[in-house]
């Protein structure tokens, strides 16, 4: 039997937070949900655990009544440099505040999905979803942003210029099928390639997207 995930959900506004928890159950009704009201709070938690999922605004509360999104981002910092594995759900009506970590997010090596508030309830579960996938998703105006890194253009190379399966590319580079599924999910978010279902056309419009980027050569 398998260990239920913990969810951790750093908000200041408790009816928000609480909110969010009860959203996150439908994604698994056994999970434990905690929440916690600042982001300093939330990375000294870390240097004793780590949740399976983070859930954080980029806006908080500040002494003067005003918001800023300093605390939130420092949280983000602290996770990219400690942390790179761990899934993160950045859930803000101003998702654009992302753009200053767009090289250290281009590196994290988790689950990251950034969903406004404005959008559907239903979003921020399938945001969940995603994230606890380790997959990428991003505001379009945030991946222009966003950098390959070298394991992204290694398998872009070995799929594009080699034409090999993932299976094929996992044994060439010494990893799982699922990592490498992960990372071409990746390359198609931060190349702006529909995410649709896998398929052939697919995996041509991403290398065709490459070549028009001059990322290689035909």
């Amino acid at each position: 039997m398998s260990t239920p995930p913990i969810f951790w959900v750093v908000e200041d506004h408790p009816e928000m937070a609480k909110n969010n928890c009860d959203w996150l159950l439908k994604v698994d009704e056994q999970a434990r949900c905690e929440t916690i009201c600042e982001p300093q709070k939330a990375q000294h938690r870390l240097s004793s655990a780590q949740p399976d999922l983070l859930v954080a605004d980029l806006l908080y509360g500040q002494t003067n009544g005003e918001q800023s999104a300093q605390p939130g981002l420092d949280l983000l910092r602290f996770i990219f440099k400690n942390h790179p594995d761990l899934n993160i759900l950045v859930y803000s009506s101003e998702p654009l505040l992302l753009s200053p970590l767009a090289e250290e997010l281009s590196k994290h090596e988790g689950g990251f999905v950034a969903v406004n508030k404005m959008e559907r309830r239903s979003l921020f579960v399938e945001g969940a979803k995603s994230a606890l996938s380790g997959e990428l998703k991003l505001p379009r105006e945030l991946r222009s942003l966003i950098k390959l890194t070298e394991r992204e253009r290694t398998i872009l190379h070995l799929i594009c210029q080699e034409s090999l399966t993932d299976q094929a590319v996992a044994e060439r580079i010494y990893t799982s099928k699922k990592t490498v599924q992960n990372c071409v999910q990746r390359l198609k978010e931060k190349l702006g390639v529909p995410l649709e279902e896998e398929t052939t056309n697919s995996r041509v419009s991403l290398c065709m997207e490459a070549i028009r980027r001059k990322m290689m050569t035909t």
